[in-house]
């Protein structure tokens, strides 16, 4: 009976001491799993961090992309608009020789007579000029090419012009009907190369171009038909044009009588 429960004492002893055992095992499987849980959320919150830092330096490589393109299209911009000027610069220095031999071209009022206005005409050029309009536009300040048409809208009062196919070299006499003394005198005109060209009130020479961009212009000032206007008669002057019968009359017995006094007369006291 002794040894029988000797033995059972001892065998109490190694269930106690398996129980704690196992519990100790047990609180540190626990403290495993606290601590792997641990660095489990430190490595997602590294790889967070990491992949905001990615994303944050992805944003910034994008805008400076974006940037770099949006440079790169305000400078193509720009080196557009130079080639354009430059191109506009050289095809201006490539007419310069025609638009100073167009400005020889000059019109001026002279009067007004009868309700026409009277027109001086000064071909300067070198060269004979076609197709010549002269427009009077009542404006009060500097009238350019392009802003022609807003003084003759479509549907308006068209403008009073003087029109001629050829000018020659030289001085031409003209006259405009309905035109007023004062108004703004502009001119368009053809050189001897067919290039069209328009002279302002102030002087100044633009470039039309070919005869298709000049109809154009006159659709647009509502002119789509253009009739040549007639050159002044130059006239007589009275005395020689207009003699009335009482002076021939005059004349043609002043001669008679001295044609009388010439022819010789008889000697006085001559035997018949």
């Amino acid at each position: 009976m002794a040894d029988l429960a000797d033995g059972l004492g001892s065998g109490g002893g190694l269930c106690r001491r398996l129980t704690v055992l196992a519990l100790v095992v047990g609180f540190a499987a626990m403290g495993a799993s606290v601590w792997l849980s641990a660095q489990a959320a430190k490595q997602t919150q590294r790889n967070y961090q990491a992949s905001r830092t990615k994303s944050q330096e992805a944003s910034s490589i994008k805008k400076r992309l974006d940037k770099l393109a949006s440079d790169n299209s305000s400078l193509k911009k720009k080196n557009s608009h130079l080639a354009k000027g430059n191109q506009a610069l050289k095809q201006a220095n490539q007419d310069l020789p025609a638009a100073s031999a167009a400005a020889g071209l000059n019109v001026w009022e002279t009067e007004e007579k009868s309700g026409k206005l009277q027109l001086k005409i000064d071909n300067q050029t070198g060269q004979a000029v076609s197709d010549l309009l002269v427009l009077a536009v009542a404006a009060n300040g500097r009238i350019t090419l392009n802003s022609l048409p807003s003084y003759f809208p479509v549907g308006g009062v068209k403008p009073r012009y003087f029109y001629r196919k050829k000018v020659a070299i030289g001085g031409t006499e003209g006259s405009l009907a309905g035109a007023y003394a004062g108004s703004d005198m502009v001119c368009l005109f053809a050189d001897a190369s067919g290039v069209y060209w328009f002279k302002g009130n102030r002087g100044q020479i633009e470039k039309i171009g070919s005869q298709a961009h000049f109809k154009k212009l006159l659709r647009q000032i509502s002119l789509n038909k253009l009739e040549e206007s007639p050159l002044p008669v130059k006239k007589m002057k009275t005395e020689k044009k207009k003699m009335s019968k009482k002076k021939r009359a005059r004349r043609k017995a002043r001669r008679k009588l001295n044609r009388a006094k010439r022819e010789p007369q008889p000697a006085v006291g001559t035997p018949l």
